[in-house]
């Protein structure tokens, strides 16, 4: 389906009490939009980026070369919105 050289978008949301969840997906809107849901089930407070990845092809074991982060949220008392910076 996708090649070692595509890129793909980790997305990782997290509250200060520990609760969180992440995923990965080949889509940036899918991302983004499964980050601020996912942020909007946390605690005001938590905090979620947006990375780009691609496979590590010479790894013996699956795995991902983190990128740049293209996206940062925090959730606030009433929605997910966006944080300037990383």
């Amino acid at each position: 389906m996708f090649s070692d050289s595509d890129g793909f978008y980790a997305w990782t949301a997290s509250d200060e009490s520990g609760r969180g969840v992440c995923g990965i997906t080949a889509q940036p809107e899918r991302a983004a939009a499964l980050l601020a849901r996912s942020l909007c089930e946390l605690a005001p407070g938590a905090t979620g980026t947006v990375r780009l990845v691609r496979l590590d092809r010479l790894a013996r074991r699956p795995s991902y070369i983190y990128g740049p982060t293209v996206l940062c949220l925090r959730r606030t008392e009433q929605a997910a919105v966006i944080v300037a910076g990383d």
